[in-house]
């Protein structure tokens, strides 16, 4: 058997045993490209802006105790005029976001972030709803794609010379069969450009041995990361004014950001702010530590830090993520890769029809 022949019936055993998972996840991620908006819209975060000062942590605080006092308030979001406060509260076996109005502390939405249907979309994409059997399935799926797409491009190569034009354009004559037949190989050999990335930093995630990898190649193993602390006074103090003064301060100075500030918990808990460019990815936020009783600022080599200070492969782990929904190349990229994973998911079913349709032939 050439290399050919069995290179095309590894293609047809890996399609037609990971058809089905591989549309799932494919859909899936393709309409997760667009969890920012649909968060927008269904957690009711827009707001109307109003000329007056935002409201205390304080306020944030007694508003949740009358309204969910079951939750330990984590962290608050600080957006832009025209969106809700997003306060991260921990509860017994999961994690809620609420809304709160930020010139009211008005409760506007909570949202248990274990339900909901962007949530079921998240965990359909990544275990298919099936916990951590699920999760294992997608990572191998995952790995699987891989000579399945290397394995399609060497179908599509003609087995002698160049490709010919018709072999990059899909047509609009012939039989339903011909036509079924370039939806999958035409539009299969311009997503593989796009899905080759969706599916290393998949893979990047599934398998830790990759991580691992990465992490001791990049020196990240040989860093001495120091964990910031607050100094503990004789007689700690209540630091809510402190809290607000660091939100107020840091709006102040990075007025186009989002800032989110952690509430300390501990009693050598720093307090903990990120700044957030919206328009940027995940490499360029900005971490910053205060003593929770001074409010002085705390400097050392940390983990999460300053961009400008990040690590090899802190800076790789937050691009992964970035690539793999497309947001690295901003709204283009996201369009791009919502476009290339509704392909990649319609290959199952055109890739299965020319099965069956060559099957069919056959027995004629």
């Amino acid at each position: 058997m050439s290399l050919r022949k069995l290179l095309t019936r590894l293609h047809l055993i890996l399609g037609l045993g990971t058809g089905l998972l591989f549309f799932v996840i494919a859909l899936s991620g393709a309409i997760y490209t667009w969890e920012p908006e649909f968060s927008r819209l269904a957690y009711h975060q827009a707001v109307e802006a109003q000329d007056k000062p935002v409201v205390s942590i304080a306020d944030l605080r007694n508003s949740l105790e009358k309204t969910f006092p079951e939750g330990d308030f984590r962290t608050a979001l600080y957006r832009d005029p025209e969106s809700s406060i997003e306060v991260l509260l921990y509860a017994p076996g999961t994690y809620y976001l609420a809304q709160l109005n930020p010139y009211s502390a008005e409760l506007i939405h909570l949202q248990d972030m274990n339900k909901g249907w962007i949530n079921y979309l998240k965990k359909l994409h990544r275990n298919l709803l099936l916990g951590e059997l699920g999760r294992e399935i997608v990572h191998w799926v995952t790995l699987l794609a891989i000579p399945l797409l290397v394995s399609g491009l060497v179908i599509w190569w003609p087995a002698t010379g160049r490709p010919t034009k018709d072999k990059f354009f899909l047509k609009t004559t012939g039989s339903a069969k011909k036509r079924n037949y370039d939806l999958h190989s035409v539009l299969g050999f311009y997503v593989s450009w796009v899905l080759i990335f969706a599916l290393i930093t998949g893979i990047y995630w599934g398998f830790s041995p990759v991580k691992e990898t990465i992490k001791l190649l990049s020196g990240e193993n040989t860093i001495a990361w120091e964990t910031p602390r607050s100094e503990v006074p004789a007689r700690p103090v209540e630091n809510d004014g402190i809290l607000d003064q660091l939100i107020a301060d840091y709006r102040n100075t990075f007025p186009k950001s989002e800032v989110r500030i952690g509430i300390p918990h501990s009693e050598e808990d720093p307090i903990h702010l990120s700044v957030i460019d919206p328009g940027k990815g995940l490499t360029a936020i900005n971490h910053y530590y205060h003593d929770q009783y001074s409010g002085e600022r705390i400097e050392g080599v940390f983990r999460n830090g300053l961009s400008s200070e990040i690590s090899t492969f802190n800076a790789i782990n937050g691009m992964v993520y970035e690539i793999h929904f497309g947001s690295i190349l901003g709204l283009p990229g996201r369009i791009l890769v919502c476009m290339a994973a509704m392909v990649a998911a319609s290959l199952p079913i055109t890739g299965l029809l020319v099965w069956l349709g060559k099957r069919k032939s056959k027995r004629v």
